[in-house]
């Protein structure tokens, strides 16, 4: 049940500094992604996921169906692969309209690179699966380490951004 004619007013405080909140988002995110919890998660994951890679049609139930799965998972989905490259790119070049620092446009140049290379990977993937060609994994597993690397540089790039005023409070 709702209460009719109800209405709420909602102001905030003073409007925040659009630059300096990308300045402690971008830094923030570089951070968790250089120091993760677990070895499953940011350029440590990247390294992990190029290490086993070359396993998965051993490991594979259906190889043709789930590393097909596993390529549209990196190239469209939720796993944090070409598709959230791409995206992060793009927020990147929206920060850098914003702020002006040597390290936000080369980290934005930088995932500029790195998006395509997750589609080879998938792309890889995918064939591998196709194949049954280990000689595909073999490929992703040298550009997932090559990613790896490449996106740890981006990253302390990102986390190199010079800090901005202090948020409004």
């Amino acid at each position: 049940m709702t209460a009719r004619n109800l209405s709420y007013t909602v102001t905030g405080p003073v409007r925040s500094d659009l630059g300096a909140a990308i300045r402690a988002a971008v830094r923030g995110n570089a951070e968790a992604f250089l120091r993760p919890p677990i070895a499953n998660l940011g350029h440590r994951g990247i390294a992990t996921a190029a290490r086993r890679v070359t396993g998965w049609l051993e490991r594979a139930g259906d190889p043709p169906r789930d590393l097909a799965l596993a390529a549209t998972l990196m190239e469209h989905g939720g796993t944090g692969g070409a598709l959230f490259r791409t995206m992060y790119h793009e927020f990147l070049a929206e920060c850098c309209a914003v702020v002006d620092d040597a390290n936000l446009r080369v980290a934005h140049h930088m995932y500029g690179e790195i998006a395509p290379l997750w589609t080879e990977v998938a792309q890889a993937v995918a064939a591998a699966g196709a194949t049954g060609d280990a000689a595909h994994l073999a490929h992703a597993a040298a550009t997932l380490t090559d990613l790896a690397e490449r996106e740890r540089r981006a990253m302390q790039a990102l986390a190199e951004v010079r800090p901005g005023l202090p948020l409004h409070d």
